[in-house]
């Protein structure tokens, strides 16, 4: 189970992105800029294992956007922690 409790914060997501792995399923979290009068999302990405995230190809990889606010980010680990169930765990 993936728990960021204490790892991953809102006010760490605005300058930086958050990367991990649980078992061969690699993730990320990163602050999106919203467009013209649109707010801030919070994008999740996941995507298999063994490499990173800039050489693996596009259709490997998993988006899901949430709000960009700590209840966006609970939200998301557990978006996470779903995927890793549908998808890796076994």
């Amino acid at each position: 189970m993936i728990d960021l409790n204490g790892m991953v914060s809102i006010p760490f997501l605005k300058k930086a992105v958050f990367t991990g792995s649980e078992r061969g399923m690699n993730f990320l979290l990163r602050k999106q800029s919203g467009e013209e009068g649109q707010p801030d999302r919070l994008q999740s990405a996941v995507w298999p294992g063994p490499f990173i995230f800039s050489v693996t190809e596009e259709e490997k990889k998993t988006f899901r956007d949430f709000a960009f606010n700590p209840e966006g980010l609970k939200d998301a680990v557990a978006w996470l922690n779903e995927i890793f169930e549908e998808k890796f765990a076994g």
